[in-house]
């Protein structure tokens, strides 16, 4: 249910502000609106206001329409002051845009708020163990490493790590990657990325061969962690003998073993120190379970006022551009595979996972799928906005109308184009489904 209601908002929100801006543009330039609908389909929902447009709740939340007056769908619309096609092509090219700016401008807002309400937080990127065999021990990275950056891109945290990674798929080069070693050195790793590329179902740092470091944070004085000698910054390697691979098995290990005692491998300060851990015993609601007194480490946090959150909020946004801009890039030029596009059930499945960690991670996924929505509808492709936006600035070049032949043939292309995209998208989720 959660699913399918994170789904359903999801497109309703996103949709609705796109149509918003093409709706408020007609109004700008006296265009008459006929329609407006959120959905396609059987009307669910629907009123007329007093300058007669419709507004409509459709049963299929799959997209929405804004139906202007037009000569070409009503010969006798021909002549009306509010009729659309014949508005000059400038006006019809900005309230084609306006629907994919609404979706920039709603994707800008939520990082906004995100940023000003829960300021910005990650995690360092620091290299915990790595996978015997893995591309990433044959580029030589080695637990401790800390990733300083890829190329001339400086990086903070895992998060920007992985946006570099989206930026290079395809590429057959190795990404230089520099590093900070344990010991304080700086050192350049050349990581071979094509396992991801070739499995992006995969988490990138799991193909890679990678493991997020486990790192300690702060302590409890008197506490197991404290007694067996463990400090902050230290870098747990392994746990009982086998591999620490994130911060959730190691606490469910220890939570399992309230009074056993639990042989350590951390690597502190270059060198391995090999420690001796027991859990103390502790009894929550008729529950009991292991704790040692240790927080995660390796967290940063950034705090922003309402006024340095505008900034924050638009290279959030301007990083994401790049991500959706070169995943659309890769895939038109075959450096990935169709078989990466999703359809609405992908989007479900992350707007339910999303809205189930909570509001701030539903309103990310909110804002970049605002992001993709406006990109792609920039793409000059007939029946999208930016193939409309497209024959504009060719109208307004020449100085008269396109060919009413030539827009028509066009319209067909680009309905075969958005169909057959659509179509794929959805075979694409249901192999996932039952493959």
């Amino acid at each position: 249910m959660l699913t399918v209601l994170a789904f359903v908002v999801t497109i309703v929100i996103i949709v609705a502000f796109h149509e918003w801006g093409h709706f408020l543009a007609m109004r700008a330039f006296g265009v008459r609106v006929l329609t407006f609908s959120v959905g396609f389909g059987p009307k669910i929902l629907r009123f007329t206001d007093k300058k007669g447009t419709e507004w409509v709740i459709s049963a299929i939340p799959l997209g929405g329409y804004v139906k202007p007056l037009d000569a070409r769908e009503d010969e006798t619309a021909e002549g009306d002051a509010g009729e659309f096609s014949s508005k000059p092509a400038w006006q019809r090219v900005i309230t084609y845009a306006a629907g994919p700016v609404f979706n920039f401008i709603l994707a800008v807002l939520i990082y906004w708020v995100l940023l000003a309400s829960y300021g910005q937080s990650g995690m360092r990127a620091v290299v915990g163990p790595i996978e015997p065999g893995s591309v990433a021990e044959q580029a030589g990275f080695q637990p401790g490493d800390t990733i300083e950056s890829v190329g001339e891109v400086s990086l903070r945290g895992w998060q920007p790590f992985y946006y570099e990674m989206i930026q290079h798929l395809g590429e057959p080069e190795p990404l230089a990657v520099t590093v900070t070693t344990a010991k304080g050195q700086q050192q350049v790793r050349e990581l071979d990325i094509s396992p991801w590329t070739a499995d992006l179902e995969t988490p990138p740092l799991e193909a890679l061969g990678i493991r997020q470091a486990v790192l300690i944070g702060e302590i409890l004085e008197d506490g197991a962690a404290d007694q067996a000698g463990l400090r902050s910054d230290d870098l747990v390697l392994a746990l009982q003998g086998e591999p620490v691979t994130g911060w959730k098995p190691w606490q469910e290990t220890i939570m399992s073993a309230p009074g056993e005692a639990l042989t350590l491998q951390v690597l502190r300060e270059g060198r391995v120190v090999a420690l001796t851990v027991v859990p103390q015993a502790v009894t929550e609601q008729g529950r009991t379970f292991g704790r040692i007194g240790v927080g995660p480490g390796g967290i940063y946090q950034e705090e922003f006022s309402l006024l340095t959150a505008i900034p924050g909020s638009l290279a959030r946004f301007g990083e994401q551009v790049d991500v959706v801009w070169a995943s659309l890039v890769k895939l038109v030029t075959g450096k990935l595979s169709l078989d990466n596009i999703g359809g609405p059930i992908t989007i479900a499945e992350v707007a339910g996972e999303s809205a189930a960690y909570g509001m701030a991670s539903f309103l990310a996924l909110l804002a970049y799928l605002s992001i993709t929505l406006g990109v792609i509808n920039l793409l000059p492709v007939p029946m999208l906005d930016g193939g409309w936006i497209f024959f504009g600035i060719i109208e307004m070049i020449r100085g008269r109308s396109l060919p009413e032949r030539f827009l028509l043939a066009a319209q067909g292309v680009g309905l075969t184009l958005v169909i057959s995209f659509m179509v794929l998208a959805i075979y694409n989720d249901l192999v996932k489904q039952f493959s």
